[in-house]
């Protein structure tokens, strides 16, 4: 496996295989109107710990891709009213959103869980949204190339890409992608640009 692109190619294989057999466990592909909430639980925490997998696999094959010069773009116009989307869909971000301290006054008041199912509509929506991202793989992998582009053109620091925790629980086969893309990305983010302190 120090082939890199062997390597991708036997992640993309397994990792495709995991997201789509959590969703065929659960019976997802039904479209069931609810779900029992434990097992929301346990695919919800499933596609959490594969959608950490996904990022980092698709972050690599963007950091193998070959680009042309940035050219200078159109700005968007921030007051031009933009229509608003009828149904619900999950969206699979490529980067993760800056985590900050909620303030108190948004916290709503303590709520009693109920019992009994939960619906099915936001696990639905978010396996979809996955198996869209493996389905439009190179693209995304293109546009996330592009951001590290303007991210490296703008002296942004080279991402830090710790180790994903808890591997000794996950199917063997995933450990493996798990440790692999890990050192992989390491590898890749060495021929990242040194941001300009002085």
């Amino acid at each position: 496996m120090t082939d890199p692109t062997d390597f991708l190619s036997q992640a993309w294989h397994t990792l495709v295989r995991a997201i789509a057999e959590t969703g065929v466990r659960a019976g997802l592909y039904k479209t069931p109107e609810t779900i029992v909430k434990s097992l929301n639980r346990k695919v919800r925490a499933e596609l959490k710990r594969l959608a950490v997998l996904l990022r980092r696999l698709i972050f690599l094959m963007a950091l193998q891709v070959d680009l042309a010069p940035l050219t200078p773009r159109m700005g968007s116009n921030y007051y031009e009213t933009k229509k608003e989307e009828a149904e619900y869909r999950y969206t699979f971000t490529m980067v993760p959103a800056p985590s900050r301290p909620c303030p108190h006054f948004l916290k709503g008041p303590v709520i009693v869980p109920t019992r009994g199912p939960v619906s099915a509509a936001p696990l639905i929506a978010r396996w979809n949204a996955m198996l869209d991202t493996l389905k439009h793989h190179k693209r995304r992998a293109r546009c996330l190339a592009r951001t590290i582009q303007r991210w490296q053109a703008a002296g942004e620091a080279r991402p830090h890409v710790p180790p994903i925790p808890n591997t000794h629980r996950m199917p063997a086969a995933l450990a493996l992608v798990s440790g692999g893309l890990t050192v992989q990305l390491l590898e890749a983010l060495k021929r990242w640009p040194e941001p300009d302190t002085s």
